[in-house]
């Protein structure tokens, strides 16, 4: 193992894509998401007798793919912190000190617990060249601990991305992480300095109003933040101020805010804005905004202030075929010049029925852009068997389709079945107990 890892450093292996790492798939990375999805489809296919989806055409597959060896020395190196910590009691034999060299250049995603960001750990977590992805799981509340913290943020040279996961942080470290990145002092080597480090992540951690409120001015200075990812961390402390400050952000290009419990006034300064946003990818799941929000959205795209390339709107169950309706419009019409097009539209457990789903795919029936379309866990009836296959036949640009969970039964299914052209379009489709469950899968030609 070793001998192989010095080989592949010396031939200078190119590094990681920087989406290698899915934050939606939480500790788990893609291949074991990948893993359980072949195994599912390949028993499935030996139950009923048709070939399986080559694992080439797998989403995990597509350039996504973490190197399993990283992965291998990643885990041994975590494992390895975690027992030199305390350093007291590592025992006589410093593995990670004698053995740096195995994981200098390989480790690019570390994942520690708070009480392991201390002055023992900083100068081996420092070492590694290679490193462009710290999670802090569990923050330590002690001075101390934020020193070393503070050191790592400012002197690392190619930490790019830095999150915060469970537990909790106080105002005085929201303050210290702020002064931090916002303000970056020059380090010992004159060239670096925290505008390296351009996403952060708040993934189930509680925060006080005055927090909150320095979180927001965090926002608001760290001019270089291109991707923000807050999750089930958003109190109730006047959302307005961080939404605001998050699209008017210079150059986020990623806002995610999963499971905050977000409601429709969170996103009012949406009609308000007139210049055109850097924002890219929003995400908004498992939220409470409804038809309103949409309709913002929608009006924002056409109007040429958002433009989006993926919209992502799981299981906002106010939404409902009346947000539907407000959102087809800038389906079916997109703004006249657009800086970048909707490739990506996720509306699943969105509680919308056939009315809503047939205005969708009208809409988007000559859309010559979406790519990757999500429909699932939306009740549909058997009606839906008809709309979706006029969809396919006059639809040539979506590649990706998830329909599973809409009660299409066996009836709903046999226009599907039957007619050539829509099974040549699908390119795969898969019938698995169809009063319950229907998948369709495009092999992607």
């Amino acid at each position: 193992m070793e001998v192989a890892w010095e080989a592949s450093v010396q031939l200078g292996e190119a590094p990681e894509p920087r989406d290698g790492f899915d934050p939606q798939a939480g500790d788990k990375f893609l291949f074991d998401r990948e893993t359980q999805g072949v195994w599912e489809l390949r028993m499935n296919a030996a139950r009923l007798g048709y070939e399986p989806i080559p694992i080439e055409n797998t989403a995990a597959a597509q350039g996504r793919r973490r190197n399993h060896r990283h992965i291998f020395w990643e885990h041994q190196f975590r494992t390895l912190l975690k027992l030199r910590t305390p350093l007291d009691f590592a025992g006589p034999v410093d593995v990670l000190t004698e053995c740096q060299k195995l994981f200098v250049d390989v480790v690019e995603v570390l994942k520690v617990h708070g009480r392991e960001v201390c002055k023992d750990n900083v100068g081996l977590v420092l070492a590694l060249r290679r490193l462009r992805r710290l999670e802090v799981h569990h923050p330590e509340q002690q001075n101390t601990s934020w020193e070393s913290m503070g050191k790592l943020m400012q002197d690392h040279p190619h930490l790019t991305e830095l999150g915060f996961f469970h537990g909790k942080l106080s105002d005085n470290q929201i303050v210290h992480i702020r002064k931090t990145l916002a303000n970056p002092n020059l380090t010992v080597d004159k060239s670096l300095n925290c505008s390296r480090i351009t996403t952060l992540e708040f993934v189930s951690v509680k925060i006080r109003p005055e927090g909150y409120r320095q979180l927001v001015a965090l926002v608001i200075d760290m001019t270089q933040l291109t991707k923000l990812r807050l999750s089930n961390t958003i109190t109730d402390f006047d959302t307005k101020l961080l939404v605001d400050a998050a699209l008017r952000a210079p150059k986020l290009e990623q806002l995610f805010l999963e499971h905050n419990e977000l409601e429709d006034d969170a996103f009012l300064g949406l009609a308000k804005l007139r210049k055109p946003l850097a924002l890219r990818h929003l995400r908004l799941s498992d939220n409470d905004v409804s038809p309103i929000t949409l309709g913002a959205i929608c009006s924002a795209s056409m109007d040429g202030v958002l433009n989006l390339e993926r919209l992502e709107l799981t299981n906002n169950v106010q939404i409902g075929d009346p947000g539907i309706h407000a959102l087809t419009p800038m389906l079916a019409s997109p703004s006249a010049g657009p800086v970048a097009v909707l490739t990506h539209l996720d509306v699943r457990g969105c509680n919308f029925g056939l009315e809503g789903v047939t205005a969708l795919l009208l809409a988007l029936g000559r859309n010559k852009t979406v790519k990757h379309l999500n429909l699932a866990q939306n009740f549909f009836d058997v009606g839906f068997g008809d709309v979706l296959a006029d969809f396919l036949v006059t639809n040539d640009s979506v590649t990706n389709l998830q329909a599973n969970g809409v009660g299409l039964g066996l009836a709903g299914a046999n226009r599907l079945r039957n007619d050539e052209s829509i099974r040549r379009r699908v390119g795969h489709l898969k019938s698995n107990e169809w009063a319950i469950q229907h998948q369709v899968y495009d092999d992607e030609v």
